[in-house]
């Protein structure tokens, strides 16, 4: 875990020993690896009274900061000050008062969560071709993902991407897609292997795929391709969707899963209709091979979702918004004109009303399970 930058702040004059003392009691009690700085601090640690004028001038408009103090010393009157400050001028920041065992518990997943887009540092995300026409609302300046989480984008024209024909099918992607003969896969693993060496020769650690043309022009799908690649913990999306492979790669992160990125297909009173054509088989309790359901061509991913519960999320386009949701599966009709792996899931009212009146787009990542409480401090911390 990396070291997280923080600024202890105590009156005018105050010992060196009380701030020293206080990182060392941060690693005892908390297990947080801390460092002192001044240059844009994570964390604003409040030791004593007296603070409030310097924690002010640390404060920034942009970047999320946690508030933290004890009741002793007048800390906590503080951060209080400094709290009310910042609501007043803009500045997005949580006050966690270290006597509260909750509040504890929280600095920790905050922490966690911190130093899971710390990892995102650095990144490179490939986009072969462009993001695909009917996707208005999820491209993302490639300026933003470096802004914001540090991630290069890597643009890669089809040209340059090589012809999948001139390579080989892999025997482990052969296995992994029982097809019989009523379907051709060895196309499909061609892609595949294609998109493995755009990988490898772009030192790539994420890719999405504007994958219409190629199933267009060649009538052959990248689906099974990015449902292997993201089986082995490659984060891969299609549609060239910059939105999606960015949740998806922060997903990873925070959780260690590969989320199912699919689209919203039907909405009803409670209830969510989720397809998408390609989906990590790890993700699944039996699948097989179909057809692409848009084009009628190619192969994709046709499986049942194992999960008993979800957790739905989705980015906006300036990463300072994320809706986040949790759902009971239910079962329901299969929708012959829908995409081939489908999931019924069971929503509040007042989710069902913010994904109909204030949608951040069609794809949503879906992972099993509860995952909220990390989602809510990601958003927190974006800028939601």
């Amino acid at each position: 875990m990396s070291k997280i930058p923080i600024k202890t702040l105590a009156y005018a004059g105050a010992p060196e020993r009380l701030h020293n003392d206080a990182v060392d009691i941060l690693k005892l009690k908390y297990g947080l690896e801390a460092e002192i700085s001044s240059d844009r601090p994570r964390i604003l640690y409040f030791l004593t009274g007296g603070s409030e004028a310097e924690a002010t001038r640390l404060l920034e408009q942009k970047r999320f900061q946690l508030l933290v103090a004890s009741g002793k010393t007048n800390a906590l009157a503080s951060a209080m000050e400094v709290k009310a400050y910042s609501k007043q001028h803009g500045f997005r920041n949580v006050l966690l008062c270290l006597d509260d065992d909750a509040d504890k518990q929280l600095l920790e997943k905050y922490i966690s969560v911190f130093s899971a887009l710390d990892r995102l540092q650095g990144k490179r995300l490939g986009l072969i071709g462009e993001v695909s026409a009917w996707l208005v609302a999820s491209s993302i300046d490639a300026d933003i993902l470096k802004d914001k989480l540090d991630i290069e984008l890597v643009m890669i024209p089809w040209k340059d991407a090589g012809d999948y024909r001139k390579f080989g099918a892999g025997k482990d992607f052969m296995e992994c897609y029982h097809a019989g003969r009523q379907y051709n896969i060895e196309d499909a693993g061609r892609v595949n292997s294609m998109l493995k060496k755009v990988i490898e020769d772009h030192d790539l650690d994420a890719i999405t795929v504007e994958c219409f043309s190629l199933v267009q022009e060649n009538s052959v799908t990248a689906c099974l391709g990015l449902s292997f690649l993201n089986d082995l913990g490659i984060p891969a999306g299609c549609e060239g969707d910059l939105c999606s492979i960015t949740a998806l790669m922060i997903a990873k992160e925070l959780t260690g899963k590969l989320p199912w990125m699919a689209n919203v297909v039907g909405i009803n009173a409670n209830e969510v209709l989720f397809a998408h054509c390609t989906a990590p088989t790890s993700m699944l309790s039996e699948y097989h091979v179909n057809t692409h359901f848009e084009t009628g061509k190619g192969t994709a991913v046709h499986g049942r979702i194992k999960a008993r519960d979800v957790s739905v999320f989705r980015l906006n386009n300036t990463l300072d918004k994320v809706f986040h949701a949790h759902g009971e599966v239910v079962d329901g009709i299969y929708e012959k004109n829908a995409c081939r792996t489908q999931l019924h899931v069971e929503f509040d009212e007042d989710i069902i009303r913010e994904l109909k009146n204030d949608p951040l787009g069609n794809h949503h990542l879906v992972l099993p399970g509860n995952h909220m409480e990390v989602l809510y401090i990601l958003a927190n911390i974006l800028g939601h």
